[in-house]
């Protein structure tokens, strides 16, 4: 070997020695960085938030906040939710857990899924009935249609109400035939006591036009003593002699809202006398003390409810005339 080759040699060993140092040490540099990134990304999983200039650790899923940060993000204090009471489904810097979800039985609810402190409960129909609204904004069920004799064309689920079968036609278009027959009947009926009433219409033997009382003006006197009483002593009789169905179709027709309807049916689930004393006692405070008991009479006679109009009629007329009785016989002493 001469003397050139082994300065070469010489050249590169020295090279490589000084290069190994500067690797190692960046190499060091390197996983420092790593580990403080590492350490910084462990300290808050779940984010942060700012308080006070400071970033702060989010409490976990499950947890709220009790006091905030000072030194350093993760020094915040979390504390559990309440079990079976309380919850938080998120991470969050909130002072307190949300409530639970209570699955009512008056409203025909039951718990599907319990509550923890990591989710709400979960909320269920109870057999038999339905809430069209969905589980997330379901806050009462109604009960199933029982179908009769027609049969059932859609079940009744959780989410939807009993489809039944439409009426089966018996003997197809014979059955038609009957029918269109029995309504030519009844107009040829109909028509001409129809148009007497009207007096356009006579069985007079000169089939000249009889003079008819004014029903209109009739109507108008019979109406007349009942402007202006107050229902409100006479309201239980009153309900109870229309009945839910019928006090819910006057409210109805008078344009009250289904949802105000809806609210007098909720606050007494098991007792449609109480459903029916709500609801008519609101109606009346809608439609006025002065003219409610007109207003009632009217619309049953327009509903073809005229028994029942009678009866409301003797119900107000027989407490007016028992106060009317009391009045006299004290002015005749």
């Amino acid at each position: 070997m001469n003397k050139y080759t082994f300065l070469y040699i010489l050249c590169i060993l020295c090279m490589v020695r000084l290069a190994t140092p500067f690797k190692a040490e960046r190499s060091s540099q390197d996983n420092l960085i790593t580990s403080k990134l590492r350490t910084k990304r462990q300290s808050c999983q779940d984010g942060t938030y700012q308080h006070e200039g400071m970033a702060c650790c989010l409490c976990a899923a499950g947890q709220h906040l009790k006091s905030h940060c000072s030194v350093r993000p993760e020094d915040r204090t979390c504390v559990y939710c309440e079990a079976d009471r309380t919850y938080n489904s998120d991470p969050n810097s909130l002072d307190s857990c949300e409530p639970c979800t209570s699955c009512d039985p008056k409203v025909n609810l039951e718990m599907e899924k319990k509550c923890t402190i990591f989710r709400d409960s979960v909320c269920r129909c109870q057999q038999g009935h339905y809430c069209n609204k969905g589980k997330e904004h379901c806050r009462a069920c109604y009960p199933c249609t029982t179908c009769g004799d027609e049969g059932i064309k859609v079940a009744c689920s959780a989410t939807n109400n009993t489809i039944c079968h439409a009426v089966k036609e018996q003997g197809g278009s014979t059955l038609a035939a009957v029918v269109v027959l029995i309504a030519v009947l009844l107009v040829a009926l109909f028509v001409p006591i129809y148009l007497w009433r009207k007096k356009k219409y006579c069985f007079g033997p000169n089939g000249g036009s009889t003079e008819l009382p004014n029903r209109s003006s009739e109507v108008a006197e019979e109406m007349h003593p009942l402007r202006g009483v107050d229902l409100r002593p006479h309201l239980p009789e009153i309900a109870n002699a229309l009945g839910w169905k019928d006090m819910k179709q006057v409210a109805e027709r008078s344009g009250m809202k289904h949802t105000a309807i809806e609210c007098h049916q909720l606050d007494f689930p098991n007792d449609s006398q109480q459903q029916c004393s709500s609801l008519l006692r609101a109606w009346v405070e809608k439609e006025g003390m002065a003219t409610a008991s007109e207003k009632l009479v009217n619309t049953l006679h327009r509903m073809k409810k005229k028994a029942k109009a009678e009866d409301i009629k003797a119900i107000i007329s027989s407490k007016e005339h028992g106060v009317t009785g009391e009045n006299s016989g004290l002015e005749q002493v």
